[in-house]
């Protein structure tokens, strides 16, 4: 029945937008426009000059990026019942690596749904296509890559502090270039949960979430090596309190396992934990502090999942009601763990013990001049550091934006 709503979802929402054609609703069309120029000094995030000049017959590493921005949001009320309708373009021009121009588009539909004062939810259908970073997957090549999804939420709040929900997500992410296909997914998220939250600040959830991917393009050597199918599941518990009017402390442990269908040895299972705090110092300056411990599975001869423990640190600052700074300092090790089951080859056993650091930062100074417009400057710095030679890379960057809604 779920798998049934999830394909007519497009349709339930074009339906309920005729509905409202002819009937006395508010409608709030908010078009915009923006620009962006970035100068970015290692596109590729090569590791050094030497894989560049490898790549195109030069060491340069750095350009500068032109993006045009384009869209609208409308959003149609009627009663307790929402449709909200997003689209928007961006083209991008690259003044040194033009083979990467490309124009990305974003599509979105969803109904924002209400029974009653105590059971509501979402609809959801949206389209996404835009290029494919490189910070994993350095290869200098433009990339297209578009991801459809599709989603229906449930929420019944049945007591004054308690909620119970259920959510259904389908995503389908497809890779325009035919070498990427191997890397195509169909993922289906299923979640159930509960969640307590009372006057005073507390809240509690406790969820089970189950995530199934396929990977339908793969043949041959990586389905062996890597299977075709995956299936997570997440148990997952989340505290926040406010031990005072001006603190906020957020804590999120889950018990994270991998079962893979075509290759059991690579299936294996650990825990999360991330713990958050937020403080007002002033009225006009906050700070926001997290330290993590996470896995995720990775595609790899010799591992099969990751193990990534970081900090951040994210203060803000209202300079006055127009102009704000934000900025931002992490630090992440990342540890490739578990046995794939391969034996190792003398060209492998370097891999065997790969860890990698990351250190970034990045300062934001906005300025909205009036409410419908935008300006904003961004730096943005990473250096990364590998027992992998070709793995390390560190760039830095700087934008400038600006973004009005008529």
């Amino acid at each position: 029945m779920l798998q049934l709503t999830l394909k007519t979802i497009p349709a339930c929402c074009l339906l309920f937008c005729a509905g409202f054609v002819q009937a006395e609703g508010i409608i709030d069309l908010k078009p915009f426009v923006g620009a962006n120029i970035t100068y970015d000094d290692n596109v590729f995030r090569f590791s050094s000059p030497e894989q560049a000049q490898q790549a195109f017959g030069s060491p340069a590493t750095s350009d500068t990026i032109k993006r045009l921005d384009v869209g609208l949001d409308a959003t149609v009320r009627l009663s307790r019942q929402q449709l909200r309708l997003s689209t928007s373009l961006s083209k991008s021009s690259y003044n040194r690596f033009d083979l990467l121009d490309n124009t990305a588009k974003s599509n979105l539909l969803a109904w924002d749904w209400r029974l009653g004062n105590d059971i509501f939810g979402v609809l959801t259908t949206s389209k996404n296509e835009s290029i494919a970073g490189f910070s994993e997957i350095r290869n200098p090549i433009k990339n297209m890559r578009t991801v459809e999804r599709q989603a229906v939420s449930l929420n019944w709040r049945f007591h004054p502090d308690w909620t119970a929900y259920l959510s259904r997500d389908q995503f389908k992410t497809e890779n325009q270039l035919e070498i990427y296909e191997a890397l195509n997914r169909d993922d289906k998220i299923s979640e159930a949960g509960v969640r307590y939250s009372n006057p005073l600040g507390t809240q509690l959830a406790l969820s089970y979430r189950l995530l199934d991917s396929k990977f339908p393009n793969r043949t041959g050597s990586a389905t062996v090596l890597f299977g075709d199918e995956s299936v997570q599941s997440l148990l997952t518990l989340e505290l926040a309190w406010l031990p005072t009017l001006k603190t906020r402390i957020r804590t999120k442990l889950s018990r994270v396992k991998i079962d893979y269908e075509d290759t059991p040895q690579r299936e294996f299972s650990d825990f999360n934990q991330r713990f958050e705090i937020g403080h007002a110092l002033t009225s006009k300056v906050t700070l926001n502090a997290s330290v993590y411990k996470e896995v995720f599975p990775i595609d790899d001869i010799l591992s099969t999942y990751v193990e990534a423990t970081g900090l951040s640190f994210n203060p803000s600052w209202a300079i006055s009601n127009k102009v704000i700074l934000r900025g931002g300092m992490s630090y992440e090790d990342r540890d490739y763990l578990g046995s794939s089951g391969i034996v190792n080859n003398e060209l492998l056993t370097t891999a065997d013990d790969r860890a990698d650091s990351s250190k970034t930062a990045n300062l934001t100074l906005a300025y909205e001049p009036t409410l419908k417009s935008l300006i904003q400057m961004q730096y943005q710095t990473e250096k990364r550091k590998s027992t992998l030679n070709n793995q390390n890379f560190d760039f830095n960057s700087i934008s400038f934006t600006a973004r009005f809604n008529f």
